[in-house]
């Protein structure tokens, strides 16, 4: 019942989803492609041995390193990619090329969930994290084709409201084959939600096994070599304010103090700049290198796919999504690069991760400007307490490495049995 008002509604929706991209299209020029495939028209394929989706960059990355580690064992797969948005798309091309076939992910309507199966025809699908649609997971069961959801994790709010559909939500669960969950907390939930628990495995996080480039110093902005650099990674609206503010303080007790600042979604880099430029501070842009100058006080990092240069660059790295009701972001690209972490109050969404850094003392809490700036000035004035703080983070992602091997293993031996 409560699928079939959803898929009503979705029907509803679908004129104004077509809008939208049609007017994404406009700009930038990246959705005019795959109009047709979020519909399910793709080409015919013939003996597809998996479909893996995954929503944006984060989950991309993570399918990357599952897919290479594949691929090395068996160059002859053939691999189907869906992804939702252009970024990730745009990073799966750039490290896979025509080691696999990328389409952009069908929505969820019957019927293009059945035009994307017939075309594809997938002998397994591997869904990264918890990217879960009723209509995909109820035609793709009815064939039955093994579902596979790697890396996965639910949060405890997110249990919660899966809990008000107990009965929908536990037919949608319990189509799952496998579902290798980041920890024993996210297992449980799984387990709750209508999962079979012998359907549930604890394989870790595949994003501690990543192995991020190493960028020189100067590789993604040439200035700031001495000053004391922090950077505010992946920020939603209503935090930037809170952040420009903390760096006012900062720099009144440190006048060389320099902030990255790195929205989390590209349209906002020109409200971003315009924020900045109305808080007083001298701005570069990373995008236009006509604006680079050393006396900049903030450098917006308006390029997409450089993340991890500017946690390079950075001496303490502060994770968004924290101050506002999104539930933070990952931190283990900071922790991998040795940075004393920063997070506000709100980190549901990667629970277990901060709790384990915050408890060997690898990160720590902040809950408004005011303790965020104090805790920059501390740091920059604590070289010691800083450089401990970021060998913590890294230890603790070298201890927890292992989980690809074990998510690769379940794949390879389920599409041994189909």
């Amino acid at each position: 019942m409560i699928k079939g008002v959803y898929t009503f509604i979705y029907y509803l929706l679908s004129p104004l989803m077509c809008i939208r991209w049609f007017f994404k299209s406009l700009k930038p020029p990246k959705y005019r492609e795959p109009f047709r495939q979020r519909f399910g028209f793709v080409k015919k394929h013939k003996d597809t041995d998996l479909w893996i989706h995954a929503v944006s960059m984060g989950e991309t990355s993570g399918a990357i390193s599952i897919i290479n580690k594949l691929i090395t064992a068996n160059p002859k797969l053939k691999i189907v990619v869906t992804t939702t948005t252009p970024t990730g798309a745009k990073l799966l091309l750039e490290h896979l090329g025509d080691k696999i076939i990328h389409y952009y992910s069908p929505c969820d309507l019957p019927g293009s969930i059945k035009r994307f199966l017939s075309r594809v025809s997938p002998k397994v699908v591997v869904i990264m994290e918890t990217e879960l649609w009723p209509n995909w997971l109820s035609h793709i069961h009815e064939r039955q084709i093994p579902i596979i959801l790697a890396n996965a994790r639910l949060s405890e709010s997110s249990a919660r409201k899966y809990s008000f559909f107990k009965d929908a939500s536990q037919s949608l669960f319990s189509k799952l084959s496998h579902v290798l969950a980041v920890n024993e907390a996210d297992a449980q939930r799984f387990v709750s939600s209508g999962v079979s628990k012998s359907n549930v495995e604890i394989t870790g996080n595949i994003k501690f096994d990543a192995e991020f480039p190493q960028a020189s110093f100067d590789e993604y902005f040439p200035y700031w070599n001495k000053e004391f650099v922090w950077i505010a990674a992946s920020t939603h609206h209503g935090e930037d304010e809170q952040i420009l503010q903390a760096h006012k303080q900062v720099t009144d007790a440190i006048p060389n103090a320099k902030l990255i600042l790195v929205p989390r979604h590209p349209e906002r880099f020109e409200s971003v700049a315009e924020l900045i430029s109305q808080n007083g501070f001298q701005l570069s842009r990373r995008s236009k290198r006509s604006s680079w100058d050393e006396s900049a006080s903030v450098l917006l990092g308006d390029t997409m796919g450089e993340l991890l240069f500017a946690y390079q660059k950075s001496n303490v790295a502060f994770i968004g999504g924290s101050f506002v009701d999104i539930g933070g972001h990952n931190a283990i690209e900071a922790a991998y690069y040795s940075k004393p972490i920063l997070t506000g109050p709100d980190y549901h969404n990667f629970q277990y991760l901060f709790d384990s850094l915050i408890e060997i003392e690898a990160a720590k809490v902040v809950t408004n400007s005011q303790q965020l700036a104090e805790q920059l000035i501390q740091l920059a004035n604590d070289n010691r307490e800083a450089e401990v703080m970021g060998e913590k983070a890294k230890t603790f992602i070298d201890k927890n490495k292992g989980a690809l091997e074990k998510v690769v293993t379940v794949i390879q031996s389920t599409l041994f049995r189909v």
